[in-house]
């Protein structure tokens, strides 16, 4: 029988098919990290526009829904308050989506939703997975997912002093910017910046965090991404603020606060300094505007080919990629902003940013400020690109890792 409080009093066949599903929930969400379009387009037509709808969908996605119903179906669950408002936000969540694509689908206008599911409905799945979990594999896998990101960070350190990627990369580009284990290399400085937050979460001795954050910043600025690399120096500043040190006493507490700010310090100068030596800089030469950052201002023009009526409630989104090619030059729609307007129109595109605004909300409610800060600064950097209205695991990963935060109440199973 399991109790509240995951203590196991007595062994049973229902605590070895949770351990069972949990080691299963943890390969597929690393199996959807890791196997991003880069791979999978090697073998199948993940992103491309042939193919068939079952290849439009990663693979993890099914396991991971197979895995929540195997729960849904094998225990009874017992939620806190906390997690029954994360409940009701997923619920809420997927109901306006499901009423948006259901309005598309009535309007005849064509629409992708294969970023919908592999981005947003499986991060709910996966959440409501995790809200089943014991606080511990919680945990672990919050620190799995953190060793991933290093190790892309490393990997990214890695290309760039090799000036060679380790995944394939089809797109050109006029500066070499490593990818790491991401698909893109903005989307690698996103997740070093990001990261480096959410090393507060895990449970590492201190040096083994400090080494973490120094990796991530690292890979930050060896990404060339400018936003994120600016975002990565904020990101290490929160974390010598914010990051809990253990002292005898409050004045104890604010000198090795302020002996580790000025380690800190010095350190983010030292890498900052070899890292200019050594080029990763070079795209802040140029300073912020350059040609790629006007093509995400430029797109904004594809609004003025659109009718009223069609700016409020939506328009054929490949009649509008091909405006943007034709007209403007850019192959892709690098602004989710655009693509969410595009697709479900002013209004809805208004109403998804509110549900996902309501379900991180939920997410976050009762959880530390760094964890707060780390979302509020992925959504600033995602909103600097189409990281929201393209297929990744981003969103999913935000998700778990803001679960695993320790300050909200735990869940109670009975078998």
């Amino acid at each position: 029988m399991i109790r509240s409080g995951y203590a196991v009093t007595e062994p049973s066949d229902s605590y070895i098919l949770l351990r069972m599903l949990y080691a299963a929930f943890v390969f597929f969400i690393l199996l959807r990290i890791g196997l991003n379009a880069l791979i999978l387009n090697q073998f199948i037509n993940y992103t491309t526009i042939e193919g068939s709808t079952i290849e439009k969908i990663h693979p993890a996605f099914y396991g991971i829904g197979l895995v929540a119903l195997a729960i849904l179906f094998n225990y009874r669950i017992v939620l806190s308050a906390q997690d029954l408002g994360i409940l009701r936000a997923m619920i809420v969540f997927l109901a306006g989506i499901c009423g948006l694509l259901l309005m598309l689908s009535i309007s005849g206008q064509s629409t992708s939703s294969g970023y919908i599911l592999d981005t947003y409905i499986v991060a709910c799945m996966a959440a409501f997975v995790m809200m089943t979990l014991p606080l511990q594999w919680r945990s672990n896998l919050g620190e799995l997912i953190l060793l991933f990101l290093i190790l892309s960070a490393i990997v990214g350190i890695g290309e760039f002093a090799l000036r060679t990627r380790l995944l394939p990369y089809a797109a050109g580009e006029d500066v070499f910017r490593p990818t790491g284990l991401s698909d893109h290399p903005l989307q690698l400085g996103q997740w070093c910046a990001v990261g480096i937050c959410f090393m507060s979460v895990a449970r590492w001795k201190p040096l083994f965090k400090l080494m973490g954050v120094v990796i991530l910043f690292v890979g930050a600025l060896a990404s060339g991404a400018r936003i994120a690399g600016v975002a990565a120096c904020v990101s290490c500043v929160l974390f010598l603020m914010l990051e809990p040190i253990p002292a005898s006493s409050r004045v104890d507490a604010i000198q090795r606060k302020l002996m580790l700010g000025i380690a800190g310090l010095v350190v983010l100068i030292a890498v900052i300094s070899v890292m200019f030596a050594a080029g990763a800089l070079s795209r802040f030469e140029s300073g912020f505007v350059d040609q790629s950052s006007l093509a995400r201002v430029s797109i904004y023009g594809v609004f003025d080919y659109l009718s009223w009526k069609e700016f409020l409630f939506g328009a054929d989104i490949a009649r509008v990629q091909r405006i943007a090619l034709d007209i403007f030059g850019l192959p892709f729609i690098e602004s989710s902003f655009v693509i969410f307007t595009v697709q479900f129109g002013l209004i809805g595109a208004i109403l998804f940013a509110l549900l996902l605004a309501n379900l991180f909300r939920a997410l976050l409610k009762g959880r530390s400020a760094i964890v707060s800060l780390a979302a509020i600064m992925f959504f600033a950097l995602a909103l600097t690109n189409n990281a929201l209205s393209v297929k990744s695991a981003d969103i999913l990963m935000m998700t778990l890792l803001t679960m695993c935060d320790h300050t909200v109440r735990r869940v109670r199973w009975t078998p």
